[in-house]
């Protein structure tokens, strides 16, 4: 995989987790934490709040972008359907893989292996 391509999805990723914290911010009372690594691929969105006396802390949503190319869904914890926005934007099913399904389920799947 060419390092163009792979830096090209870490952008893009990049994008589209800003766009989703930003929609988050618009929307809640909660503080939405951005954390991006470029070097080592690595996206993910937090949630830090309160709901009555309970603290509401953690992760919603964690990409990695490999150095061979695929796009790791490791944490979707909304229902954007993040994984049907990356195949739109040009990405094949077998460059993307879809972390939270079981191994058993990933055998059956058109989506690349973990």
């Amino acid at each position: 995989m060419g390092k163009i391509k792979v830096n090209r999805y870490k952008k893009m990723v990049r994008t589209m987790l800003q766009d989703i914290a930003d929609r988050f911010r618009r929307n809640s009372t909660w503080e939405i934490i951005e954390a991006y690594d470029d070097k080592r691929g690595q996206y993910l969105l937090f949630t830090d709040g309160w709901k009555e006396d309970i603290r509401d802390y953690g992760c919603f949503m964690h990409i990695q972008v490999r150095e061979d190319g695929r796009i790791f869904i490791r944490r979707d914890g909304t229902d954007l359907d993040i994984g049907q926005q990356i195949l739109d934007t040009g990405v094949q099913k077998n460059e993307m893989i879809i972390g939270f399904h079981s191994p058993m389920m990933q055998e059956w799947s058109d989506f690349a292996k973990a």
